[in-house]
C-alpha cells in the first residue's frame, strides 16, 4: 500500500490578502501596533467646569473669591477673598485647598484680598488688602506673609490697591491704586516700593488703575483705568507711562477698564470692559487696538468682562462676566468668542466672575465666583 497526497496543491486556502477586492489594496498594515484590540489613544479633554470648593461653607463664611494667582515656582494657585481677606493655597491645581493666612485677625482688621499677582524672579506671591491699602509678600508658596508697605500712610492715602502684575523682562512689580490712580513698582519682590506715576493729575483725572497685565513680547506694562477707560502703556518698567487709547470717546463709550491679560502665543493683548462687556485686542503692544467682541448683544446682557486669563498649554484666552457669571473662550487670539458656561444656571446661581488664573503644571483654569465664594476648574 502505498501514501498518496489527500490534497493537491489547486485545493489550498486563497491568500487572505489575495482574496481582498484589488489584490489586497486595501488590507489595513499592522506593523507597530500592540495587539491590543485597540491602541490607546490620547484623549481630547471636554469644555467641562468642575466645582472644587465653596468657601461660602467655611467658618467664617466667604462670600467671595476676590482674586486668583499661580506660583509656578511651588506649583501653586493661591485665592484671596472677602470678607476676612483669607489666603487659600491649593497645591494640586485647585483639588483641594487649605487656608494659610487669615489677615481680618491683623491690625487694623483687613476685609479683602482684592489683587493677587507672582514674582516668577523671586519666587514671591504678592497679595493687596482694602480697606488698608496694605502689600502682603510670601516667599514660601503661600505658607507665611510678612507686611511690607501700607500706601495708606502715604500723602494723599491711598484706600485700595485694586491691580497688581509683574513686569518679568525688568523684574518689577507693579501695584495700581484709587483714589489717586497711583502706579507703584517694587524692583525687589516686594520690599520697598516707589511711586511712579499719578494719573489724577492728568486731565481728566483718573481714580482707579483697575486692570494691570505685562506684555512679555514687547516688554510692555498695560494699565486700564477707571472712570474714563483708558489705556496706558509703559516701556521701561513702569518709570514713564504713555496713553494709548481712550475708549471713554467711543459710541457707546466704555467707562472701565475691568481686566486685562496677554496672550504669549500670539503676542496680543486683550481687555475687557464695562458697561457694554466689550473686548478689545491690540497686537503691537497696546499702541491700536480692536474691538473683536461686544458681550451686551449676547442675551442675556453682559455688563462686565470683570476676569481675563490666558492658558499657555492650549493657547486659549478665558473671560468671566458680570451679572451671569458666564465663561466666554476663545481659540484665536481673540478674534471670536465661544460660551462655554453659564454659572448663573449652577445651584446656588454664581452671577460674578470676580478672578481667573491658569495653572500652567496641572494644565487648569481656575475661576473665583461671588457669591458663594467657589472654586471652579476647567
Amino acid at each position: 500500500m502505498s501514501d498518496t497526497a489527500d490534497y493537491s496543491k489547486e485545493s489550498e486556502p486563497t491568500a487572505h490578502k489575495a482574496s481582498h477586492e484589488d489584490g489586497g489594496s486595501d488590507e489595513v498594515g499592522v506593523a507597530g501596533l500592540s495587539g491590543l484590540l485597540a491602541d490607546p489613544q490620547t484623549p481630547i479633554p471636554a469644555p467641562v467646569w468642575e466645582l472644587m470648593r465653596q468657601l461660602s461653607y467655611e467658618s467664617p463664611a466667604q462670600s467671595q473669591v476676590r482674586s486668583l494667582t499661580f506660583d509656578s515656582t511651588n506649583g501653586r494657585i493661591i485665592a484671596g477673598t472677602y470678607p476676612d481677606a483669607q489666603l487659600w493655597v491649593s497645591n494640586n491645581g485647585g483639588d483641594t485647598w487649605t487656608l494659610k493666612k487669615d489677615l481680618s485677625n491683623e491690625t487694623p482688621a483687613q476685609s479683602y484680598v482684592f489683587a493677587l499677582t507672582f514674582d516668577s524672579t523671586n519666587g514671591r506671591i504678592i497679595a493687596s488688602t482694602i480697606p488698608d491699602t496694605q502689600l502682603w509678600v510670601s516667599e514660601d508658596g503661600g505658607d507665611t506673609w510678612t507686611l511690607k508697605k501700607d500706601l495708606i500712610n502715604e500723602s494723599p492715602p491711598q484706600t485700595e490697591i485694586c491691580s497688581l502684575t509683574f513686569d518679568s523682562t525688568n523684574g518689577r512689580i507693579i501695584a495700581g491704586t484709587y483714589p489717586d490712580a497711583q502706579l507703584w513698582v517694587s524692583n525687589n519682590g516686594g520690599d520697598t516700593w516707589t511711586l511712579k506715576k499719578d494719573l489724577s493729575n492728568e486731565t481728566p483725572a483718573q481714580s482707579y488703575v483697575f486692570a494691570l497685565t505685562f506684555d512679555s513680547t514687547n516688554g510692555r506694562i498695560i494699565a486700564g483705568t477707571i472712570p474714563d477707560g483708558q489705556l496706558w502703556v509703559s516701556e521701561d518698567g513702569g518709570d514713564t507711562w504713555t496713553l494709548k487709547k481712550d475708549l471713554s470717546i467711543l459710541s457707546p463709550a466704555q467707562s472701565q477698564v475691568r481686566s486685562l491679560t496677554f496672550d504669549s502665543t500670539n503676542g496680543r493683548i486683550i481687555a475687557g470692559t464695562y458697561p457694554d462687556a466689550q473686548l478689545w485686542v491690540s497686537n503691537n503692544g497696546g499702541d491700536t487696538w480692536t474691538l473683536t467682541k461686544d458681550l451686551s448683544l449676547q442675551s442675556p446682557l453682559q455688563t462686565r468682562v470683570n476676569a481675563l486669563t490666558f492658558d499657555s498649554t492650549n493657547s486659549r484666552i478665558i473671560a468671566g462676566t458680570v451679572p451671569d457669571g458666564q465663561l466666554w473662550v476663545s481659540n484665536n487670539a481673540g478674534n471670536s468668542w465661544s460660551l462655554q458656561v453659564d454659572l448663573s444656571n449652577e445651584n446656588p446661581s454664581q452671577s460674578d466672575i470676580w478672578a481667573l488664573t491658569f495653572d500652567s503644571i496641572n494644565n487648569r483654569v481656575i475661576s473665583g465666583t461671588k457669591p458663594n465664594a467657589q472654586l471652579w476648574t476647567l
